[in-house]
């Protein structure tokens, strides 16, 4: 079966290109800059050579998206291409153009090309902050209060996605992320955490970690990898939209872990937090329903993380 992956050379799509073609299916990769080396970081070249075909594409065109995956047989999308929190709060047009318009597009193109199944990339962030629930961790079916735009285009994708469940009958099922992490954050308010937690510790340089007292559902990126090629396997989910959910730990506990790996790692923390990021969620029903439950500790993740940078600069694992 061929697949299309949209942002397919981002950090979550190449984890998804990787688990879908080492279970035999093919992969056509649209990504409006492709980075081939995030896809050799994970995969040989002969993987990427028989199994991969890669596209340069912009999500917002539509008879662009359309062509190819009609002259490739694509007969399942999953779409993680998006504008991350700052990008979309800086320029909410762009925001709606990219996350709103471009998830529309492979809707629409799963309509009117009948494509067998489309999962896509939503978040958590649809959420309002953990305060606002009564419940220790929010439902899976509660309201959304979304704090920010990038937020708001979320929720109104899963709005439009059922939409075109209850009227055309579409096969789609979304994947609500949230403080995802791993080898390769390129950008983000995430990414700079990460930059001084993990990347400049693990290549020697000083680490000076902001928010030391931010609660963070962690959630190594091969977990929402993997829960989302699951997702693709089901058809006609039973439940429209799935949180799912990472190891919960404040930020200076991350940066203690850290230490005890890297003893004479020059990093300081300072204290403070973020609001507005919920982190406890009720994932009974992706655990019930699709069978997957994370196999990535904060620890075991950061520990791959550190050891994957160190790789990519000719250093010895830890």
């Amino acid at each position: 079966m061929t697949y299309l992956v949209t942002g397919g050379t981002g950090l979550i799509g190449s984890r998804i290109v990787r688990d879908l073609i080492r279970e035999g299916e093919q992969v056509v990769v649209y990504d409006f800059l492709p980075a081939r080396s995030a896809m050799e970081r994970l995969m040989s070249e002969e993987e990427i050579g028989s199994r991969v075909k890669i596209v340069q594409g912009e999500i917002t065109d539509a008879p662009h998206l359309f062509r190819t995956i009609k002259e490739n047989n694509v007969e399942k999308v999953i779409h993680t291409a998006s504008l991350l929190v700052l990008d979309s709060n800086s320029n909410p047009l762009m925001a709606v153009r990219v996350n709103c318009e471009g998830t529309i597009n492979v809707f629409e193109a799963a309509r009117t090309l009948g494509l067998k199944k489309v999962v896509y990339a939503s978040s958590n962030a649809c959420f309002g902050p953990q305060e606002m629930y009564p419940e220790e961790y929010i439902p899976n079916d509660a309201p959304h209060y979304p704090q920010n735009v990038y937020a708001g285009t979320k929720a109104f994708n899963e709005v439009v996605a059922a939409y075109y469940i209850d009227h055309y009958g579409v096969d789609i099922t979304g994947i609500r992320y949230m403080h995802v992490y791993g080898a390769g954050v390129r950008r983000g308010f995430f990414a700079t955490i990460l930059q001084e937690l993990m990347v400049n510790p693990a290549l020697g340089k000083p680490g000076r970690v902001p928010h030391g007292d931010a609660i963070i559902g962690w959630s190594y990126v091969d977990d929402p990898a993997r829960a989302t090629v699951m997702a693709s396997k089901v058809l006609k989910t039973k439940t429209k939209s799935y949180s799912i959910m990472g190891d919960v730990h404040s930020v200076k506990e991350a940066v203690d872990y850290v230490r005890t790996l890297l003893p004479d790692a020059d990093i300081a923390v300072s204290p403070g937090g973020f609001t507005g990021d919920p982190v406890k969620f009720d994932t009974r029903l992706i655990e019930e329903e699709i069978g997957y439950r994370p196999q990535w500790s904060m620890e075991r993740g950061i520990k791959e993380t550190i050891n994957l940078t160190r790789k990519e600069h000719g250093l010895p694992s830890i």
